[in-house]
Parts: C-alpha cells; structure tokens; sequence
C-alpha cells in the first residue's frame, strides 16, 4: 500500500530544473528539434535549407540556412527562454503568421544537447558563435561564415538519460525527421530542402519544384498519377493541394496533410470532413490520400493550444468540417464531369479496328496501356478521372431521385499504384462500355444522365453463379463479375432512400411493439435523436426511464434486426458528433441496410429467377458502382487477359 508523505514547503524551481522540464514538453524526440529548427530557417527567409542528421539525430542534428541571420545581441538573446522577434503584446497572438512566436525552441533544445549556433547577417563581417552545454553557456566568440544560421545540436538528452531510454529505435526515429522535413517541403514552394543522413542524401528537393514535382520527388512518379487537383473556396478558406483517385488509399490517415497558412497541423474535423468527401467511394478501413493546403484569416484559428503547435483549433471546427467536404466533392466532380463529356463522345465516335483496340488488362498500369494505344506523336489522350463523391444526406443519395445530380459520377478511374501497404492485384470500378446518352434511341430521359453507361444490355439469359456469391454475364470480349451481396446492399440502399423520401411514406405500426433498454449515458442521446431514427423509418417512443419502444418501422425492415440496429445507430451517434444531420443520416442509413428483409449474402445459392432480378436492378443502378460500404460491386476479365494467361499472347 502506498503511504502518504508530508507535503514539502512549497518553493521556486531551479533554473536548471524548469528549462529541463519545458525541454522535456517542446523536445519529445529528435525530430522535435528538426521541426524547431526548420521552422526558424523559413523565419528568417531563407530559400535553401540542409538538415544533416547522424544516429537518426540522437548524435547530431545540425540544420543550416541562407536566411537573414543574427547579430551577436540576437543571438544571445535568443537562446534564453521566452524571448521571440515574432510577437511584442498579447493581442499578437490572435494574428500570428510566423511558424515560431514562443520563445522557447532555442532554449529548451540547449538545455537537454551540446548545443553551437554559428549565425551572420548580410551587413556584418563575421559571424557570432555560442556553445552551450546543457543550458549553460560556454563561449562566445567570433567565426567565419556565409550570411545565414547553423544550428548543432549534439548528444541530445545527454544530461538527461531517463528521457533518451524512452527514445524508438533508429529507424523509427529517423522516420519522424523524415516525415518532419517532408510536410515543409511539400508547403514552402521557393525552398530547397535537402536531408542528409550519415552524410547519406535522403531528399534532395529543389526550390524551383512545384506540387506535384515535390510530391514525385518524396513519393515517385506512380504516386502522383494518382493525384487530382484540390481547387475552391468556402466558409471563409481558400483551399488548394492534391488528392488522392479511389485507387490510392491507406489503411491509416499517414499520407493526409493539412496546412493551414503554411504550417504542418493535425485537426480532426478536417480529417472527417476530407473523408465524408469520399464517402460512398473508399472501401470501409481505407483512408484517401490527400494534401491539403488551406488559406484562412489568422485570427479564425488558435495555433496556441498544443505545447508542440501540432494541434489547432478553429473558432468554428463544424464550419471547417463542412467547408473542405464541400470543397473536396467540388474538385473530385470538375475531374468526374469532363471524363463524363469524354466517354460520351467516345460512345458516339466509330467503333476503332481490331487492330487499334486493346481492353486494359486489370490493374494494368496506365503507363502500359498509353504505350500500346496511343500512336508515336500523337497528342496525350485525356485520361480518366477518379469516381466522385455522391452528395450525402437524403436530399442526394445516388438513385434516390429520378433525375440525376449535377456531379454523377460515370467512367472508369484510372487504374494506379497499387497501394503499398497491400500488395496484390488492384481491383477497378468498372464502367460498362454501351451508350446510352440522351441521344440514344433506347434511353430513358429520366432512366440515366447523358453518359451513363450500361453494360451488357444485348444480354437476355441468366447470369451463371460461382461460388455461391458472384455472378458472372458475357460482354463482348469480356467477362464481368459481380458480387450479388454488394449489389443487393446497394439496390436495398437505393430503394430505402426512394422510400423514405416518398412525401407519402408512412412507417409501419406493429401490433406488437419492441421493447427495449439502453445504458443511462445512451438516454439523453436517443431522446434528442429520435427524428433522426424517425427518418430511416424507426419510429421510436420513450417507455420508462431507460427503456423505449418501437412501435412503427420501414416495411422494409426485418423486425428482429431492429433492437441491434438502434444500438449500432446510437454508437455512430454518440462518436459522431462534429457532423452535421445530413452526414448522420447517411451513415444511419448504411447501417439500417444491415437490417433490412431477404438480405442477400456471399454463400447465398440463389434461383434463375433472383439471378435475374439481380442484373436487372444493376442495369437500372447509377454510378458508382459501389455497394454503400465503398465496396465495388463489378470488376472485369478481359480476353487479352486470359490469353496472356495461356499465353496465347506476349
């Protein structure tokens, strides 16, 4: 048992002590220092900057830059602990637009490291030169060197062991610094950026590069043809950056970056805003590649709440979650919307010859097929766009309405790097190839949006089922597979949506009604959401004091689902609450899919005449072509492909 000791008589700090401890807030790990230092290099202007690390930085960290330097008094000044150019008066701190304003970088970096600044401004003949050690300074002298700042810090947490025990090992510390100098080469355009370690170059990125050269540069060239551009303004932001197609996701939220003014920040509802932009897009688990870089007036945001400025707080993170949602949807729908124009033209154009035509074998990359397709000097092809995201809530669900959005997606993307962390043969959306655009004889006007594609539509027999779970239909000279329980998650979806949006709709009442309880920390949440359940056709009355009842439903539902869908619901709901209605509703109603009659699922051995059933509502389906989990409904095997395969072909 632990026993209690007499409090001391309270006291001041050793100087000694307290910078150890601000050392120990602001210096968590080598890459801490870089991300110090770097961020006073760009300070003070400069357009060439070189970080030389050796042992991952736990032996030295030096960063050296062209910028304006210091003078002897600067310099002096600038290793003791609050004291910063940056801001003179509190008020300052609502209208920061420099990385550094706290004063601390300097002096907590020397207090745990054998620490040397070399720094000299243009106008002086010599530079100034400190050592410190430990945060006690040992020499000031006079050196020779060009107009700038190197900084060294040697033998980090020396006089500290306990917190160099703590550090990761080499390779996961050198990783940090990596990613660290990475996000400021990625945002500072104008700035050279080179990274040596054990005097081994790691990243060599030249001023003059832009975006997406930096992005080749740091990631390889397969990786940017996979990006689209990010482009609009909304909510008071002026967003730009890249994205990643639907092809290029993650497991994790590692390749999201968001910048706001410049500066590398982690802030949770632009990452939820980033990925309701792709929903209805991504598989569930898989996370879209994004850099985003954001212009916003100084004082909309508080960079001040985070000991390392990692975290930022906006004066209305609702309004930034809807802004860059809204904004990502725009950009992916410009990209999605001239494919469309295109694919509609290539649907009317001549069918090409045999000897012209070759269907891209799946995840063939898009280098292989250009070389085969495109004739020398002709001009490049415009290329496919990437599916765009389906405006959520009820007001735009795909199939929800007989008229088509503004931004439907239609076309295939284009097939790109398979992702790194799961390796293997990439699956694509496939896009049905027959036209039927507003000028085709047989298209309904209010059946599909000129440009939508429907496959196989000369087919009249009944699919042949495989495996108890996908079904498989001829189409010219390739053969397309389904999965019957992502197209039945799919056609339940679309139906649920006409249903509950009929102005007519009225739910279900049960002769019995289901009775059940919920924890006391669900009570409040479900009492102030019943409208919500209420629009996904679960009409929900209190019952006592945990407990509630259901006493109307969709007729759509399966009623001994319901009780697990409420408690499912209200965990989305109890995790959800930085989204709006709209985006609730949408995941509320994915979940109420689970819940309806007659589900299909992978193993279902399924009639001639459901089989049927099944392709008809696919040919009535809208782009994409996902169930609403993200997952593709078809994929194709192409003829080229299976002679390669017997190697009937080279």
């Amino acid at each position: 048992m632990r026993t209690r000791t007499k409090p001391a008589a309270v006291r001041a700090l050793p100087e000694e002590v307290a910078n150890k401890i601000a050392a120990g807030e602001v210096v968590e790990r080598p890459a801490s220092v870089v991300k110090e230092l770097v961020e006073n290099a760009l300070d003070a202007g400069a357009t060439r900057i070189q970080v030389r690390l050796v042992a991952a930085g736990r032996r030295t960290i030096e960063v050296t830059d062209n910028g304006s330097g210091m003078s002897e008094q600067d310099a002096l000044l600038a290793v003791e602990r609050h004291t910063t150019s940056k801001i003179r008066q509190a008020d300052d701190l609502d209208n920061i637009q420099s990385f550094g304003f706290r004063g601390e970088a300097l002096a907590s970096i020397a207090a745990v490291s054998r620490f040397e600044v070399v720094t000299r401004r243009e106008r002086d003949e010599s530079a100034t030169r400190l050592r410190i050690e430990g945060g006690v300074l040992r020499d000031v002298s006079q050196a020779a060197a060009p107009v700038g700042t190197r900084v060294t810090a040697n033998r980090l947490y020396f006089n500290t062991p306990v917190r160099a025990k703590f550090l990761k090992g080499i390779t996961t510390e050198l990783g940090q610094c990596i990613d660290c100098v990475q996000r400021y080469a990625l945002v500072s355009e104008g700035v050279s950026f080179q990274l040596l370690h054990n005097d081994k170059p790691l990243l060599d990125v030249p001023a003059n590069a832009d975006l997406r050269a930096r992005v080749a540069l740091i990631w390889g060239l397969s990786f940017v043809r996979d990006l689209v551009e990010l482009t609009g303004e909304a909510g008071g932001m002026r967003f730009s950056g890249l994205l990643g197609t639907p092809n290029l996701t993650r497991s994790s939220r590692s390749h999201q970056f968001f910048f706001i003014n410049g500066r590398p920040v982690v802030n949770r509802s632009l990452q939820y805003g980033l990925e309701y932009g792709y929903q209805q897009l991504l598989t569930v688990g898989r996370r879209p590649v994004a850099i985003v870089m954001i212009e916003i007036p100084p004082r909309a945001v508080d960079i001040n709440i985070h000991p390392a400025k990692r975290e930022v707080r906006f004066r209305d993170e609702r309004a930034a979650q809807q802004a860059i949602q809204q904004v990502v949807r725009a950009s992916l729908g410009r990209i999605v919307s001239t494919a469309t124009r295109t694919a509609h033209e290539a649907a009317q154009a001549p069918e090409p010859t045999a000897a012209t035509t070759r269907m891209p074998a799946l995840g063939e990359s898009q280098d292989a097929r250009e070389a085969q397709s495109v004739p020398s000097g002709a001009p490049d092809a415009p290329s496919p766009a990437g599916p765009v995201a389906p405006e959520t809530g009820l007001a735009a669900a795909p199939g929800a309405s007989s008229k088509a959005p503004d931004d439907a997606m239609v076309g295939r993307p284009e097939p790109g790097q398979a992702d790194l962390e799961s390796p293997g043969v990439q699956t694509e959306f496939v896009a049905p190839r027959r036209g039927m655009g507003a000028g085709d004889d047989n298209a309904d006007a209010d059946d599909a949006p000129a440009g939508v594609y429907h496959a196989f539509d000369e087919f009249g027999g009944t699919p042949m089922q495989v495996f108890d779970t996908y079904l498989i239909v001829p189409d010219g000279d390739r053969l397309l597979f389904i999965d019957q329980h992502a197209l039945h998650e799919r056609l339940t979806y679309d139906a649920l949506y006409a249903e509950l949006r009929d102005s007519d709709y009225a739910a279900q009442q049960l002769v019995a009604p289901i009775v059940f309880d919920v924890p006391p920390s669900y009570v409040k949440t479900l009492e102030s959401n019943r409208d919500l359940f209420s629009r996904i056709g679960i009409e929900i009355e209190p019952f006592g004091p945990n407990t509630f009842q259901v006493t109307s439903v969709c007729h759509l539902y399966d009623e001994a689902r319901i009780s697990d869908t409420i408690f499912r619901v209200l965990d989305q709901l109890v995790q959800g609450e930085l989204f709006t209605r709209e985006e609730v509703m949408d995941d509320l109603l994915r979940l109420a899919v689970e819940a309806c009659r007659g589900s299909v699922k992978a193993g279902d051995r399924l009639t001639p005449e459901e089989r049927k059933g099944l392709l008809d509502g696919f040919r009535r389906l809208r782009p994409p072509y996902t169930c609403p989990h993200g997952r593709p409904i078809i994929i194709e095997l192409t003829l080229s492909q299976m002679e390669k395969s017997f190697r009937r072909r080279q």
